[in-house]
């Protein structure tokens, strides 16, 4: 759910930089925020199902 959210974020912030309601330069660090926190979040989604499929000791 939070991979969708940031995904759709990201989405959004590109819609308002192409549509120029604001500078692109204004949206930028945000957009890249974004960017940083939906990597960190596929990794531990990917960690995760990485342990899922792990035998127990």
């Amino acid at each position: 759910m939070v991979e969708e959210e940031l995904d759709e974020t990201s989405h959004w912030i590109e819609l308002i930089g192409e549509s120029h309601i604001m500078r692109q330069e204004l949206l930028q660090e945000l957009y890249n925020e974004n960017i940083e926190l939906l990597k960190i979040i596929v990794a531990s989604i990917v960690t995760i199902k990485k342990k899922s499929f792990q035998k127990p000791e």
